[in-house]
């Protein structure tokens, strides 16, 4: 920073006005150029407002800072170990160099927003966003680069997909010449998963075909996974199975040999909810029962949604024994956890929590609910998130129901909403 935007960059920061920082030293049309870099003030001038700030002169060299701050950066581009990542945050927060100087100062206060977003604190990656977006013309190229990526994954983490896209996309017309391979592969790899999630499938198979090229060369296997994984979506969207299974295949190889169990468990969920779609019952029943394997208890609502899709293959097979089994082990989970369908909780938790009401009503024939559940609480979730699939397959159950009860009509209009359902999904894909 020159002069003048130091100058501005520490009042901002201790929010002091224009008149009361330049009063008795110089009047704030004056201030106003030298923070504008329209002029230079006098040594005798600077000395006075740097004083009022209690700040130095000039920015002093902070080499160690810049080490601490790049270290912190690094963790966090791939984060495997939330625990260490946790420590070693601990280990330099405070730091007095992280504040030394005011590029290492703005670095460090960005990436902290990473930080808040990978350890889940979002009311502080809230807190950080909003302030640090009072700082944004003091920022490098790639800070400012930085911050917008940041944004799309606070907002991608809220699954507020559009707007995340929309800012991955800003991220890389703005991306600076300067950044590292791996850092565009991220880059790439998270307009990847937006796109899949704005079922824009052209564009998520390209990025993260992408992101896939750059992981390779970087040799980065658990990148190299997920991008195994985001691709067997897109074919899976495109209706290309062949292609879907083996980029699936190609990630349970490798993931298998990095032991790194929710990336396990992500890769046989996603295996077997496969399976399901395709209606090949017996596999999906075994990659999903393998998931389970894999997934620790403080993660319900991926449970909760593994728990749904054994209970659904196993009734499709008609083994509702085993079914209601698997429905037993779920409803612990729901007493354990107190939860009901008004408690306060995440959304993801929520969504499987609907779901898997609505499984318990139809595997134990409690029709009536059945109905109220999937009109009123299932089909407005599925809407908002355009799952028309599970749309597809819910609906032409209660299609089945009315049908066993003899109300046809109903029964006929629910099955053509649950083909134009499935038409949907086609169509979208």
């Amino acid at each position: 920073m020159d002069t003048g935007m130091r100058l501005k960059y520490h009042r901002l920061k201790q929010k002091i006005s224009l008149e009361e920082f330049s009063s008795g030293i110089l009047s704030p049309r004056e201030l106003k150029k030298i923070e504008s870099g329209i002029k230079d003030p006098a040594l005798k001038e600077l000395e006075a407002l740097c004083k009022k700030l209690d700040i130095p002169l000039a920015p002093k060299d902070n080499p160690i800072g810049k080490v601490l701050v790049k270290n912190f950066k690094n963790s966090l581009l791939h984060p495997q170990n939330k625990a260490q990542i946790m420590e070693q945050y601990n280990d330099i927060q405070g730091h007095p160099l992280l504040n030394a100087d005011e590029d290492v100062e703005l670095e460090y206060s960005i990436q902290q927003i990473r930080y808040y977003i990978i350890t889940g604190d979002l009311d502080s990656a809230e807190d950080k966003i909003k302030e640090m977006d009072r700082f944004r013309e003091f920022m490098s190229q790639e800070q400012f680069y930085l911050f917008h990526k940041y944004n799309g994954n606070y907002n991608y983490i809220l699954n507020d997909f559009e707007k995340s896209l929309k800012t991955y996309l800003v991220a890389e017309k703005i991306a600076p010449p300067s950044i590292s391979a791996s850092e565009l592969g991220d880059l790439y790899y998270s307009i990847g998963i937006a796109s899949t999630k704005c079922r824009e499938t052209e564009m998520a198979y390209k990025y993260t075909e992408m992101a896939l090229k750059i992981y390779q060369q970087e040799f980065i296997p658990k990148r190299i996974v997920e991008c195994h994984l985001n691709i067997a979506i897109t074919h899976q969207h495109f209706g290309n199975f062949r292609m879907s299974m083996q980029h699936y295949k190609n990630a349970l190889t490798i993931g298998n040999k990095l032991e790194i169990d929710i990336l396990r468990f992500t890769t046989e969920y996603n295996i077997g909810y496969a399976y399901f779609l395709y209606q090949n019952y017996e596999p999906a029943i075994t990659h999903t029962e393998n998931s389970l394997d894999y997934i620790h208890p403080e993660y319900p609502a991926d449970i909760l949604i593994s728990y749904c899709v054994l209970i659904k293959c196993n009734y499709e097979l008609g083994r509702i024994a085993v079914a209601k089994e698997w429905l037993r082990k779920g409803l612990d989970i729901v007493e354990n956890k107190k939860i009901s369908i008004n408690s306060p909780t995440n959304k993801a938790f929520k969504e499987a929590y609907i779901e898997f009401i609505c499984l318990d009503h139809l595997v134990n024939k409690n029709f009536v609910e059945f109905e109220n559940f999937i009109l009123n609480k299932l089909l407005p979730s599925l809407e908002n998130t355009r799952n028309f699939f599970e749309m597809g397959y819910f609906l032409s159950h209660l299609a089945d129901v009315y049908y066993q009860q003899e109300r046809y009509k109903e029964s006929a209009m629910y099955m053509s909403k649950a083909k134009y359902a499935y038409k949907n999904t086609t169509i979208l894909y």
